[in-house]
This record gives C-alpha cells, structure tokens and sequence, in this order.
C-alpha cells in the first residue's frame, strides 16, 4: 500500500461534497454540504479559538452553540437546498451557522461527516 493512501489532510482542506440524507427517509435527497476535515487547518484553527475562548470564560467543552460555530466554519458551500419559498437558498456563513442552530440534524451529520477521517481519504 502506498503512504499516500493514507491522506486525509489534502481533501480536508480542500473540503468535499456530503450529500445529505432524507431525514425521514434516509434516502439520497440532492442536497450537499461542501466541508472541510478535522484535519483541515480550519478546523483546528477554529477548534483552538474556541477553546481558549471557553477556558478563558471557566467553561470545559463545547457548548451546542459553540459546535455550531466549528461546524459552520468548516462549511465553505452548499448545494441543492431551497428556501421555504422553494427559491435556492444562498449560502453564506451566517446562513450556514444559523441552520445548524435550527436544525439538529443538519448540525449532527455535518459534525459526524467533518470528524469521519474516512470521509476524506483518496477514492482508489
């Protein structure tokens, strides 16, 4: 097996495209997160900030709202979503953060897809 196999770092920092289940029916829905890896320099930047943050404050861990902050920054587009009004919703940071603040769901795949390494290693 080759070394490069085992690298994840590239394809977390450049971010993939997780396409997001149905939450009812788990079936594929058209809708993509494009994020960023827990091996991103994004993430560990914004993991470290956090964090100080919060010891800074006497607070251990993060918080719902802290990992909505994490998750949002690791977040850098997304596709196939519309809005209530079924317009495609524009992306934008803010926008990103206060759906995953909205809607568990989403915050609890992006975290899971974002700390899965595997997500991010070289299709052979």
């Amino acid at each position: 097996m080759k070394f490069s196999r085992c690298d994840s770092q590239t394809l977390a920092e450049k971010g993939v495209d997780a396409e997001v289940p149905d939450p009812i029916t788990g079936q594929p829905s058209g809708a993509f997160l494009t994020l960023l890896g827990a091996d991103s320099k994004v993430f560990q930047a914004a993991l470290e900030e956090i964090t100080s943050r919060n010891k800074a404050r006497g607070v251990n861990g993060l918080k719902d709202a802290d990992q909505c902050e994490l998750y949002s920054r690791c977040t850098i587009g997304w596709k196939g979503w519309e809005d209530e009004d079924g317009k495609e919703a524009k992306f934008s940071q803010e926008a990103v953060k206060a759906k995953y603040a909205e809607l568990t769901y989403l915050a609890v795949f992006a975290g899971n897809f974002i700390a899965t390494r595997r997500n991010y290693f070289p299709k052979p």
